[in-house]
């Protein structure tokens, strides 16, 4: 499977990748490699398909209104964004792409930080939870599938800044819930560490859903 990276250019804006993401989506539709694009972006707020106003009480940055699931969230500095762009294999099975695409963060986050991530039933994303604390968000996935092909996809939380990352909004439009993030928890690493530790996990784990491991052209390990 072919990783386009982007870390190696800093902080790159939302509009670059996703207009990068539907490019390589019209590849795929028209039979060219499943791909993965890795970046860090620019501080952005981005609202889904699921999002109220209040949402957005007092957002610090323009919105972008995206065609992706869920509500308002925050790219920035110190979060990992991957969105995989892949043709998935017929019958198309929404919701065992969306866990494949948990599983593949829960298992990295688990064996390769020691921290107890896992879903909970009803939410969407990768979660942490104690007793006697707030569910937190480590992980948010907002994913969509057009004409057998999948765009948008996930953001870790690495190492952000507590004081800037999701004010103004409601992250992901949960009055009832917190946003975690590694080094919150005590982890020390970098986004490209991050994204090195993820990438062979996510391939491993979203490979059963892909059209192309019927038709025997995955190379499991990303490139």
């Amino acid at each position: 499977m072919d990783v386009i990276n982007l870390l190696g250019s800093g902080l790159v804006g939302y509009e670059e990748v996703d207009d990068l993401q539907r490019r390589l989506h019209a590849d795929v539709l028209r039979g060219g490699p499943d791909r993965l694009v890795v970046s860090q972006m620019t501080p952005t707020i981005t609202a889904g398909r699921h999002t109220r106003p209040e949402d957005l009480p007092d957002a610090p940055l323009p919105v972008i209104h995206v065609d992706r699931a869920g509500s308002a969230t925050w790219h920035g500095p110190g979060q990992l964004v991957v969105y995989p762009v892949v043709r998935l294999r017929e019958p198309v099975d929404l919701v065992a792409w969306i866990r494949s695409v948990e599983a593949g963060v829960i298992s990295t986050v688990r064996d390769e930080w020691g921290l107890d991530a896992h879903r909970i039933e009803g939410r969407a994303g990768v979660w942490l939870t104690d007793e006697g604390r707030r569910d937190r968000k480590i992980c948010a996935i907002g994913l969509k599938v057009a004409r057998g092909a999948t765009l948008h996809g996930l953001a870790l939380n690495v190492d952000i800044d507590p004081d800037s990352a999701f004010s103004g909004i409601i992250p992901c439009g949960l009055t009832d819930a917190d946003v975690a993030c590694l080094s919150w928890e005590g982890v020390s690493t970098t986004v490209s560490a991050a994204a090195d530790a993820l990438l062979p996990r996510l391939v491993e784990s979203i490979l059963p859903q892909l059209a192309s491991a019927d038709d025997g052209l995955v190379n499991r390990s990303p490139q």
